[in-house]
């Protein structure tokens, strides 16, 4: 019999972090994501001890883990403008900071785009970046994760052959995660619909990638079609990939102690039924 699946949701933190927590465990969690910060403000927030004691209080009273932050959407580690190149780097400082002092153990972050320079520039500048940012994360307790991409314009991260290119070029690589995005990886050209085209996607992933790097899965549907590179979630089964894909994710031994989180459009109500569905799928394969 299979072990219970961590899945999760991007939940909230607006009524606090202990209170996310508590939301967490109603709508059927047991993992959750969340910023730590605004990701529409280079202003980054901080916390207070009291917060942070409760919080903590929180996640050992409910086993609601791991949480796992998802960085700023203005951070750009390989951009080719220079104000924003260095504004993105403080930002993740700031960022791995926060991580540690509440604890959080997992990263998530986009790779950036390379607008106005080539794709071996951009990948140099997001190397330049992490080289300097992997130690603060070993410091702080933190493991950086990158997210698969749609491949969008200029966007970094849409095909997996880019992981090993740019691990070539960070000595301490191997202190690097990643993040799987269903939506991301279908519109970049992956097809998971099927189980011919879901074994062929892993196949791939851990010839270029590698399973134990895989850290968390980010659980979307999507409104494109397959290879549009145009990055657009839809709830789970309501659009283009269907509920077979979920299916084959829920039933497949290889990620039962990966988090998978909700990135969905319809708010908590919606979050609480699909994190049902997925229950549903786990356990008809049990």
């Amino acid at each position: 019999m299979m072990t219970p699946s961590r899945i999760g949701a991007h939940l909230s933190t607006s009524a606090g972090l202990a209170a996310m927590v508590r939301q967490a465990v109603a709508i059927g969690a047991n993992c959750v994501q969340i910023f730590t910060s605004s990701p529409q403000q280079w202003r980054g927030k901080r916390y207070e001890v009291r917060e942070v004691e409760a919080f903590q209080q929180a996640l050992a009273e409910t086993g609601i883990g791991p949480v796992v932050s998802h960085d700023s959407y203005l951070i750009n580690l390989a951009s080719a403008d220079e104000v924003i190149l260095e504004k993105s780097r403080q930002a993740m400082r700031e960022e791995i900071a926060r991580c540690g002092q509440l604890r959080l153990p997992l990263l998530v972050m986009h790779w950036g785009a390379y607008k106005g320079g080539s794709l071996e520039e951009g990948l140099n500048r997001l190397a330049k970046s992490l080289n300097a940012l992997i130690p603060l994360a070993e410091d702080a307790g933190v493991r950086i994760v990158l997210e698969t991409t749609a491949g969008q314009g200029t966007y970094l991260g849409g095909d997996f052959a880019q992981y090993p290119a740019l691990f070539d070029r960070i000595p301490q690589h191997d202190k690097l995660g990643a993040c799987l995005d269903t939506c991301h990886v279908f519109v970049a050209g992956y097809d998971l619909r099927a189980r011919e085209g879901y074994e062929r996607l892993w196949q791939e992933f851990d010839r270029q990638v590698g399973l134990s790097r895989l850290k968390v899965i980010h659980l979307n549907d999507t409104t494109r079609e397959l290879a549009s590179h145009s990055d657009r979630h839809a709830n789970l089964g309501e659009g283009i990939l269907g509920e077979d894909a979920f299916r084959l994710l829920m039933r497949d031994p290889r990620l039962i102690d990966v988090p998978k989180i909700l990135e969905t459009p319809g708010g908590i109500e919606q979050y609480a039924r699909e994190l049902a569905l997925l229950q549903e799928f786990a356990a008809s394969a049990a």
